[in-house]
């Protein structure tokens, strides 16, 4: 019960998002101030981008891990408990440790004026901070909530290593409505004479942050210029492929990985990438090991065989472009897909990339999101532009959604469950399946 009032008390703390003129990191580095800078006595991977950098940010985790290091991980959001945003060697903070840091932390904050109280995501990153260095990890990794510029987490002054990996669309509101201005706020988690690993394509937005990356005399290493991945080999459970790393003289044949998907390949050559630039000590086979026993929950995540049912969390318009093409190099099966989005994204373009995939629709609510779920009949609405009416069907709840949609599978058939992180934890729970562990049910 302590638990449930606490998180309750953080999430009274609300968002600044909607202020923009208020949105900084005046507060949560005040608050740290108080505390004695926590957030600088660990060294930290510090990792943005649009689409790969939580897959990104587990794979550098589960690397150092498999030498033996200890390894504080903050991820968001969240896909079924809070308390999955922080963990140490995959194991999540416990409600009872939780409660402690934020009482303990409370007794600052209850001092301060309304107005430079932290807010919800900034008070996580304040625990995740404390607790990291309560425990004594060796490292943290930790992923930026939104942008880079701005985030809570670009407190870190001196990271081990800046990662970005691609960049497209997403957040246009509080990021900008060009490539190019998103990268400019991404770019802004370079320090001054500390390495980075740039995962991005676009032209325009890999200049952005290469300039940022030559202003702070930072060393910059660039995907398919300074390393790259060859040989790939998919197979029914696994995929894989070599690496090189040009720019270390560093090359590692036949890493295997368990998640599907091109991107996975992109995301773990970007984290090998980082651990070299690092000069950390690991050796070849912690990183075969590493990127061999890594999972990462929710991405293309098979959690039901017999019929087959995949969820994947993607959401944007990059995102849905690279679900779509990974399920067609896969399979030329049709696919039954039951989807749900919030408000801020882009359900246009997201249909309109995945469109040519689907043979059924099924539209729901996003569990759990409260006022920020697109209603299903707007969502309906659109997907009339690129689905035949009797390819549609909407069933609000959730629940009912998934599984009178499953039970009308036949054996061969694919049922894909995308568009929400919410949707996709939802959906994980209802399979009994929680936090990181992974369990198929036959």
């Amino acid at each position: 019960m302590r638990l449930k009032e606490s998180l309750d008390e953080i999430f009274k703390l609300g968002g600044r998002l909607n202020q923009p003129a208020k949105y900084g990191l005046e507060n949560i580095k005040g608050v740290l101030d108080a505390l004695g800078n926590p957030e600088s006595k660990v060294p930290y991977f510090h990792v943005t981008g649009t689409k790969g950098k939580g897959s990104t940010t587990n794979f550098i985790t589960s690397i150092l891990k498999r030498h033996g290091y200890k390894v504080g991980m903050y991820v968001s959001p969240s896909l079924f408990s809070t308390l999955e945003r922080i963990n140490i060697n995959g194991e999540l903070i416990s409600p009872k440790e939780f409660v402690l840091i934020w009482e303990a932390l409370w007794e600052i904050l209850k001092n301060l004026d309304r107005e430079k109280l932290p807010s919800t995501f900034e008070t996580f990153t304040i625990i995740a901070f404390l607790y990291f260095l309560k425990n004594s990890v060796d490292f943290g990794v930790i992923e930026v909530g939104l942008g880079g510029r701005l985030d809570a987490t670009n407190v870190i002054k001196s990271p081990l290593v800046s990662v970005i990996t691609d960049i497209s669309f997403d957040h246009q509101k509080y990021l900008g409505n060009t490539l190019k201005e998103i990268a400019f706020e991404k770019s802004k988690i370079i320090k001054e004479n500390r390495p980075v690993v740039i995962g991005v394509k676009d032209e325009e937005a890999k200049e952005v942050i290469l300039n940022e990356a030559k202003i702070n005399k930072s060393p910059y290493f660039i995907l398919g210029k300074d390393f790259e991945f060859r040989n790939i080999k998919v197979y029914n459970d696994f995929q894989v492929f070599d690496f090189v790393s040009l720019s270390h003289g560093f090359r590692l044949n036949e890493i295997k990985l368990h998640n599907l998907g091109y991107f996975e390949i992109i995301d773990a050559s970007i984290a090998i990438q980082s651990i070299l630039v690092s000069n950390v000590n690991i050796s070849k086979d912690d990183i075969l090991m590493g990127i061999e026993s890594s999972f990462w929950p929710g991405r293309f995540e098979v959690i039901h065989k017999n019929p087959l049912v995949i969820i994947d969390g993607a959401h944007n318009d990059a995102s849905s472009k690279i679900l779509s093409d990974t399920i067609k190099n896969l399979t030329d099966k049709k696919i039954t897909l039951l989807f749900s989005m919030l408000s801020d994204k882009n359900v246009f373009s997201f249909l309109s990339n995945i469109k040519d995939i689907v043979d059924k629709l099924v539209i729901t609510t996003v569990p759990n999101s409260y006022s920020r779920a697109l209603n299903p009949y707007e969502i309906y609405n659109t997907a009339r532009l690129f689905f035949k009416e009797s390819m549609i069907d909407v069933i609000e709840n959730p629940r009912k959604a998934y599984f009178d949609t499953k039970d009308s599978l036949k054996e061969d058939d694919i049922l894909l469950i995308t568009g929400s992180l919410y949707l996709v934890g939802f959906v994980r729970s209802l399979e009994n399946i929680f936090t990181f562990g992974s369990k198929l049910v036959y």
